[in-house]
C-alpha cells in the first residue's frame, strides 16, 4: 500500500469514528515474586538518590545553584506590584556582576504559584523544588508502567523504583535538577493525568494546569480532541482558561501585557541565549545553527513542523485508538519538543517515559536486541560526570558536571556555526534521533492495517489494570 493511501485510510478511520479501545480494559501484569522486586527496587532507589545527594553536596557550587529557579523566585516578587516589571526586567543570581540576568517568559499563573512560595525563602525553595521534582519523576515512571498494564501493588512499586534509580541519571533529568526547572512537574501533570482511565470524571485537568504553567503542554488538548475524548479535552481547555483568569485577577496589568506581547516576550530569550546554541535541541535551533537567524530558517522550521506535526498527531491518535496510550502520549510529547522554538536539553525529560517503553519491550519480547537498544538509549542520554570546557574537551580546571554526549562538541560564542559534519550530527543528535524514532513509529503505526480491536470500558475505575492491546514494541 502506498504511503498516500496509508494516510487517506488513516484519516478516514479517525473521521468515521472507528471503534476506540479504552486503555485500562485489559488484564494487568504482575511479577511472580512481587515482594522481592519491591525490595530490590527500593534498595536501588535509595542507593541512587544517596549517590545523587552526595554528588550534589560535594559539588554544590555547580549542582545546587539552581539558576532558573532564582529567575522564577525573583520574578515572582514582582507579581503583586501591579506593573509590567515581571516581563520587562531581567532576573536571576548568576554570581557575576556584569550579567543582567534572564527574562521571565512563563504565564502569570506560574508567577503566582512561585509568589505563594516566597515565604520559604530561596534556600527553602531549593529544597522544595528538588523534592517536588523527585516526587514528580517517580510519579511519571509509576504512571508509565501503569499504562503498560502493571497493576498497583508491590511488583509495580518495585519496578517503578528500579526505573527511577536509572532515569535519575539521564542528562535532561539531571540538568532539570541543577537548574531548578519545572520540567519534571509539567511531565508528571501530563503523564499522570493521561494515565487515568478515560472514564475518570476530571481527566484533563492536569493537562490544563500544565498548559497554564507553560504553554507547550497545550498540544495535549489537541491530542485529546483528535482521540475523541471530548469531555477530557473540554476539562483541559477549561482548566487552562481558569489559569488565565487567575492570572488576570492576581496581576491584571502584567497579564494583559503578557498576552498582548506573547511573541515578543518569548523572543527575549534570544537576546540573552542564542536560539542557535547547542543547548536548543529544537527544529528551529538546528536550522538556526545551519542558516543563521533568517527568513529561510523560519520558513523551513514551519514546513518541517507542519509535516512532522501532522504525521505525528495522526499516528498518535491511531496508537491511542488501539489502546497503546503511552505510545500516543510519547509521540505527542516529542512533537512538543520539535515544534517549540526553544527546547533546551533539559526540556527533553520525555526520555523518561521513552525509557520505560523500551524497558517494557525488552521485558515482554525477551530478545537480546531490545536489551541492547535499551542499554544504548540509556548510555546515550545519560549524564556523565565530566569536566568539559566550551570546546567540548576535557578540562581539569572545571568541576565535574552531568554532561551528556551532545556536549562533546564546541558550543556558545557562535562556535556552532563552524561545526564539521560529524560535530553537526553529534550536536543535533537529540533532535535527529527524536525525529527519526518518531517517523519510524509513524510509519509502523500507520501501515498496520490490522482490524482495530474492540473492548468495553473497564468497570473498575482505577489505574490498577490497564495495558495496550497491541503494543508497538512488544506483545502484551
Amino acid at each position: 500500500m502506498s504511503f498516500a493511501r496509508v494516510l487517506v485510510t488513516s484519516c478516514r478511520e479517525l473521521l468515521t469514528l472507528a471503534p476506540r479501545v479504552p486503555f485500562g480494559s485489559q488484564a494487568g501484569r504482575d511479577s511472580r515474586r512481587p515482594k522481592r522486586v519491591a525490595v530490590l527496587g527500593g534498595v536501588l532507589l535509595v542507593l541512587s538518590v544517596g549517590v545523587w545527594m552526595l554528588w550534589t553536596y560535594l559539588g554544590r557550587r555547580d549542582m545546587w545553584h539552581m539558576l532558573d529557579l532564582s529567575v522564577y523566585h525573583d520574578a515572582a516578587s514582582e507579581f503583586p506590584k501591579g506593573t509590567n516589571n515581571m516581563y520587562t526586567g531581567a532576573f536571576g543570581d548568576w554570581g557575576e556582576t556584569d550579567h543582567k540576568g534572564l527574562p521571565f517568559i512563563y504565564p502569570p499563573f506560574s508567577a503566582l504559584l512561585f509568589y505563594l512560595l516566597l515565604p520559604l525563602g530561596f534556600a527553602g525553595l531549593k529544597w522544595f523544588m528538588a523534592g517536588l521534582s523527585m516526587l514528580s519523576l517517580f510519579a511519571v515512571v509509576w504512571a508509565s508502567w501503569g499504562m503498560l498494564g502493571h497493576r498497583r501493588g508491590a511488583s509495580r512499586l518495585g519496578i517503578a523504583a528500579a526505573t527511577f534509580a536509572a532515569v535519575l541519571w539521564l542528562e535532561p533529568v539531571e540538568w532539570t535538577l541543577v537548574w531548578g526547572q519545572i520540567n519534571l512537574l509539567l511531565l508528571a501533570l501530563v503523564v499522570v493525568d493521561l494515565g487515568q482511565p478515560d472514564s475518570r470524571r476530571f481527566k484533563g485537568i492536569g493537562v490544563g494546569i500544565a498548559a497554564g504553567l507553560k504553554l507547550t503542554p497545550a498540544i495535549f488538548i489537541v491530542y485529546l480532541l483528535i482521540t475523541r475524548r471530548f469531555r477530557a479535552a473540554g476539562i483541559a481547555a477549561g482548566a487552562f482558561g481558569a489559569t488565565i483568569v487567575v492570572g488576570l485577577v492576581g496581576a491584571p496589568s502584567a497579564s494583559a501585557y503578557y498576552w498582548r506581547n506573547l511573541v515578543a516576550i518569548s523572543g527575549k530569550v534570544n537576546d540573552k541565549l542564542s536560539v542557535g546554541t547547542l543547548n536548543n535541541q529544537s527544529v528551529q535551533g538546528m536550522f538556526t545553527r545551519m542558516l543563521g537567524d533568517s527568513g529561510a530558517t523560519t520558513a523551513l522550521w514551519l514546513l518541517v513542523c507542519a509535516i512532522v506535526g501532522a504525521l505525528g498527531l495522526l499516528a498518535a491518535a491511531r496508537a491511542s485508538l488501539r489502546g497503546d496510550e503511552l505510545v500516543g502520549v510519547l509521540i505527542t510529547g516529542g512533537l512538543s519538543l520539535f515544534v517549540s522554538p526553544i527546547s533546551w536539553s533539559h526540556h527533553w525529560v520525555w526520555v523518561v517515559p521513552a525509557f520505560v517503553l523500551l524497558a517494557h519491550a525488552a521485558l515482554t519480547r525477551g530478545r537480546r536486541l531490545w536489551w541492547w537498544l535499551t542499554g544504548a538509549f540509556f548510555v546515550y542520554f545519560a549524564a556523565w560526570p565530566l569536566r568539559l570546557n566550551e570546546f567540548g574537551h576535557w578540562d581539569g580546571s572545571k568541576t565535574l558536571q552531568p554532561w551528556g554526549l551532545i556536549w562533546l562538541v564546541p558550543r556558545d560564542g557562535s562556535r556552532e556555526e563552524h561545526w564539521t559534519p560529524v560535530e553537526f550530527l553529534i550536536g543535533n543528535s537529540y533532535l535527529l534521533a527524536g525525529i527519526a524514532l518518531t517517523l519510524i513509529l509513524v510509519w509502523h503505526i500507520l501501515r498496520d492495517r490490522s482490524p482495530l480491536p474492540v473492548a468495553a470500558e473497564p468497570a473498575e475505575d482505577t489505574a490498577a489494570a490497564r495495558g495496550p492491546v497491541s503494543s508497538v514494541f512488544g506483545a502484551s
